[in-house]
């Protein structure tokens, strides 16, 4: 399960690389986010269903314009949700 969450952390990155629509402001807050997660997973003091649920908030905005972004970050809470984080 954790493969498929750095799996999906990059398709994220990949996509916010390749977005020519999103402004700079929403690319910041879903990159810090998505970096956050990485850098915190194997801590056990993180709350990643917090990380998940601002990256999921950020996300509403878009959520017409950009529907895999979105599809992409509901993965992203739902594997921290599977794995117990």
């Amino acid at each position: 399960m954790r493969e498929s969450l750095n799996e999906t952390l990059r398709n994220l990155h990949e996509q916010l690389a390749s977005d020519r629509t999103l402004d700079a402001e929403q690319i910041a807050l879903l990159r810090s986010a998505a970096n956050e997660i990485e850098e915190t997973l194997d801590n056990a003091e993180v709350n990643s269903l917090d990380l998940a649920q601002r990256m999921q908030a950020n996300s509403l905005s878009f959520s017409e314009s950009h529907p895999m972004l979105v599809q992409t970050i509901g993965r992203i809470a739902d594997l921290l949700s599977q794995m117990g984080i």
